[in-house]
């Protein structure tokens, strides 16, 4: 095989949240609940300072944070991260403490919080797939195979910061934006990336499978 002229019609979209459990970390599939996939990476912004000669000289600005927005189609508050989630309810409305998703039905998003704690948004990986490997993994921080090709975008310390529900359409639905830092707080890593193989395996992302440090790819 050899790459497509485009990558059109189907993708493998793989949602992963920042935990201290497996429970927590488990990853979770939305490609066959996902429309569109808008992807705007950090910009490095800048403008040209005027000087007295007529010139100008550059002036950086930090890279900005980046973006990515996902088109749904849910059909339920999902049962937590241990399955393919139906929906990004839970994600978005977020859960007192380091605890996983309800899964007991009927589900209700939370809402008792402990008054004066600190409310710490929940932090997500997103991993987007793009690959003509014939039997692809579920998973799209996971290895691909070889002798196929392949294009993968991923974030990490990602957090919802958006989610709006319409039925324009005549069908439920959402539509959900992941905010992410372009680096790390120390600086030292950047929280985005892109892979690609030619007739060659992807790795895998995080060591141990799972998504259980914030700011690191393993």
């Amino acid at each position: 095989m050899a790459f497509p002229d485009a990558w059109e019609e189907t993708a493998i979209v793989t949602i992963a949240r920042f935990g201290t459990s497996t429970a927590i970390q488990a990853k979770s599939a939305f490609n066959a609940i996902t429309e569109t996939i808008d992807i705007s990476e950090p910009d490095y912004p800048g403008e040209g300072i005027p000087t007295l000669a007529g010139g100008r000289v550059w002036k950086q600005s930090p890279q900005e944070d980046g973006e990515i927005t996902l088109e749904l189609y849910p059909i339920q508050a999902s049962a937590g991260d241990a399955e393919s989630n139906l929906g990004l309810f839970q994600q978005f409305v977020g859960i007192s403490g380091d605890t996983a998703y309800s899964s007991s039905e009927p589900i209700t998003t939370d809402t008792s919080w402990v008054a004066g704690i600190s409310r710490e948004r929940s932090r997500f990986a997103v991993g987007i797939l793009w690959t003509n490997d014939t039997t692809p993994a579920t998973d799209a921080f996971a290895a691909t195979a070889g002798a196929t090709d392949s294009l993968r975008f991923a974030a990490i310390s990602c957090r919802i910061i958006s989610h709006k529900t319409s039925y324009t359409d005549g069908v439920v639905k959402t539509t959900v934006t992941f905010k992410f830092p372009a680096m790390n707080k120390t600086g030292d890593t950047m929280m985005f990336r892109w892979d690609s193989g030619a007739q060659t395996a992807l790795g895998a992302l995080f060591t141990n499978g799972q998504y259980d440090d914030e700011d690191s790819w393993t």
